[in-house]
């Protein structure tokens, strides 16, 4: 099913535990049911299953929540913050991929971490980004300078990440002491990769870990969003 515009790895997931496996069966399910179990996603879920589109190809999306999110409960403790901040990057990856793809970017960052079962806890906070983006390379620096900021060392079980006070992509506002041409070239490759993503899965293609060494680099040495905080 996750093949179906909509529809990832754990929306599938949700969905076959109400007993739908195929877009038939979520055709022909309850429209309640599902925007009970989804909000307003449910009921897009179920249009876009029965053929019905209400949006106009020249239209650009904007969802009424304003917010795109992506939290994950994990499998086991997580005590290695490198471990940790590559789960966070691989669910911003998520994130920054449907902004994109609703051809948005956002400049507030929500993340939440829930510590182990066993010492409980955790905490919730959100950054505004000196100016709103759709890429990883742009909002990953921030959510490390959460992470590390209100992280007491505890085990981490469950990561929650948002991005919100979205506006038009092509409203995007560019810093006099950017390099255009960089900035132009990075739009290109994420648009490349998510067309990668779309014909082929979102698994195929990865990050390699030395951007992930790289990214940590620069927040530890004060950079973000390529100029110092």
């Amino acid at each position: 099913m996750k093949d179906f515009w909509g529809i990832s790895s754990a929306t599938e997931r949700r969905l076959n535990r109400l007993g739908i496996h195929t877009i038939k069966e979520l055709a022909l399910s309850s429209k309640e049911m599902l925007q009970k179990e989804f909000g307003i996603i449910g009921e897009e879920l179920h249009q876009h299953a029965n053929g019905i589109d209400f949006s106009r190809i020249s239209d650009v999306y904007i969802p009424s929540s304003r917010s795109f999110g992506k939290s994950q409960i994990l499998f086991r403790d997580y005590t290695s913050r490198k471990e940790v901040e590559l789960i966070l990057l691989e669910l911003l990856d998520d994130v920054c991929f449907r902004l994109r793809m609703h051809q948005v970017v956002a400049q507030t960052i929500h993340l939440s971490i829930g510590y182990s079962k066993q010492t409980g806890g955790g905490f919730s906070r959100q950054k505004k980004m000196g100016r709103a983006s759709n890429l990883s390379q742009d909002i990953f620096p921030y959510c490390l300078t959460i992470l590390h900021t209100y992280d007491n060392g505890m085990p981490i079980r469950s990561i929650g990440i948002s991005l919100s006070n979205t506006s038009i992509e092509e409203e995007e506002q560019m810093s006099l002491f950017e390099d255009i041409d960089q900035r132009e070239r990075a739009y290109a490759l994420a648009k490349t990769i998510d067309e990668i993503r779309l014909r082929y899965g979102k698994n195929s293609v990865l990050r390699a870990s030395s951007y992930l060494d790289h990214s940590t680099a620069r927040y530890r040495n004060g950079l973000i969003g390529g100029h110092k905080a």
